[in-house]
């Protein structure tokens, strides 16, 4: 937990559920000293829970770039009922990405935020789906990212992946996703409906401790798609919308990038509706 800039750890022994989740998407290549920070808890916690896992814990405190990051972040890790941040609810693991690429990833490129503020000036001005849909390709493009994916207003999880909005995913990746019935295991998509917060994958970084849900990331690789970012974007109860950008290269994401995301996944789900899409 965090006052004033000062990280506080509890002794309990338990975990909550979001916080195993957490814990499982970013420990791996930490440190104990790193991962007890990041989720407020005692190391010998840390190593109770890790103890049957295949994570491997990194030797040393060789980078303190996790904590950094969560320190000087606006947005909140946990729910605000654990009673560690002030802001928002749910799991957030973009923060405990951030700089831990050092293995040769790409960086995110720096995006010209002036022409990112023209295209969703666009997307918003947009007269007809040709206009929209081009306005979020090159949307794409200047944030540096090779694919995305546009789901708005839908009731079913089927629907909400498989019948988007707009989608640029090439059409032999989300056949094969379909044939193989992945809908079932797709841990992105479990997450994304399960909670309310923004959130970053790695297919190179992550581990799943049960054989099928890391197959689905094994499966993404195989594809090229490396790493990206979801947003859920609000909806009516009983709908689910949702805005994702992919990339082929490993690459970090700066802090910024997933409010800028979540902006124009906002921007977007509304011109979508005015134009009956």
């Amino acid at each position: 937990m965090q006052k004033d800039g000062v990280f506080k750890k509890s002794n309990r022994k338990l975990l909550t559920s979001q916080e195993r989740i957490v814990l499982y998407w970013t420990a791996e290549g930490k440190t104990r000293w790193e991962i007890s920070v990041i989720l407020g808890v005692a190391e010998t916690t840390v190593v109770t829970h890790l103890r049957n896992s295949r994570i491997k814990l990194g030797a040393t405190n060789k980078t303190h770039a996790v904590v950094e990051a969560i320190r000087h972040s606006e947005i909140s890790i946990f729910n605000k009922s654990h009673g560690f941040t002030p802001q928002g609810s749910g799991p957030f693991p973009l923060a405990a990405k951030h700089g831990a690429n050092t293995n040769g990833g790409s960086s995110a490129p720096l995006f010209d935020a002036a022409r990112f503020h023209r295209l969703s000036e666009s997307i918003a001005n947009a007269q007809s789906p040709k206009q929209f849909f081009g306005a979020i390709d090159k949307s794409c493009a200047v944030l540096g990212f090779d694919a995305v994916i546009l789901s708005c207003h839908k009731s079913t999880k089927e629907s909400l992946l498989l019948d988007p909005t707009y989608c640029t995913i090439p059409l032999d990746v989300m056949r094969e996703y379909k044939r193989l019935n992945w809908i079932e295991s797709d841990v992105l998509l479990a997450q994304l409906i399960g909670g309310n917060r923004a959130f970053v994958w790695d297919s190179t970084y992550d581990r799943y401790r049960d054989i099928r849900s890391q197959s689905f990331l094994n499966f993404l690789r195989r594809f090229r798609l490396m790493t990206g970012v979801l947003v859920p974007l609000e909806d009516e109860e009983g709908f689910r919308s949702f805005v994702a950008f992919h990339a082929y290269l490993e690459r970090d994401f700066d802090l910024n990038t997933v409010k800028v995301v979540r902006e124009f996944g906002m921007k977007a789900k509304k011109k979508a509706a005015e134009l009956g899409l």
